[in-house]
């Protein structure tokens, strides 16, 4: 197994999220995109997106711009199974599966009627259907498939 193949697997929450790709997570993809963005530009590129306005009109919203990008740049979440989670503070899966020493819900022997997740009910249909491909596919062949789907569809 690769080392970004295991650290995916450590960002894959025991829900099903996959925590690699959250714009809140510290050592998530968004973050890491971000960071290279903002190193490539620089500190000082407000002084040439002004000049550049002049052609490029969208360069006027670049202090919007860069605020949002210092913001992805530098996420607070570290990943559901860190104890710095941020994610919903009502989610009891972590500390779940952590009790029941497995890695993920579809392990337990209560799953899916388990009734202790505290997730809303959107989220509460994607974990069942997170955990029924893991189930299914193995979590190798779920991570694989995270990979091809856009986190936010």
């Amino acid at each position: 197994m690769s080392p970004d193949h295991e650290i995916s697997r450590k960002l894959i929450a025991p829900c099903g999220l996959d925590c690699s790709r959250c714009v809140g997570c510290s050592a998530g993809n968004v973050a890491e995109h971000a960071r290279i963005i903002a190193d490539t530009l620089g500190a000082n590129f407000h002084n040439y997106a002004g000049r550049l306005a002049s052609f490029n009109p969208a360069m006027n919203s670049y202090p919007q711009f860069r605020e949002l990008l210092d913001s992805l740049s530098n996420p607070s979440c570290d990943g559901c199974r860190s104890e710095n989670r941020t994610c919903l503070p009502q989610c009891n899966v972590s500390d779940c599966v952590k009790e029941r020493n497995i890695e993920f819900c579809f392990e337990c022997e209560e799953f899916p009627g388990c009734g202790r997740t505290g997730l809303p009910e959107p989220l509460l249909a994607r974990w069942e259907k997170n955990n029924r491909i893991m189930q299914k596919l193995g979590v190798d062949g779920y991570i694989e498939l995270q990979a091809r789907k856009p986190r936010y569809p």
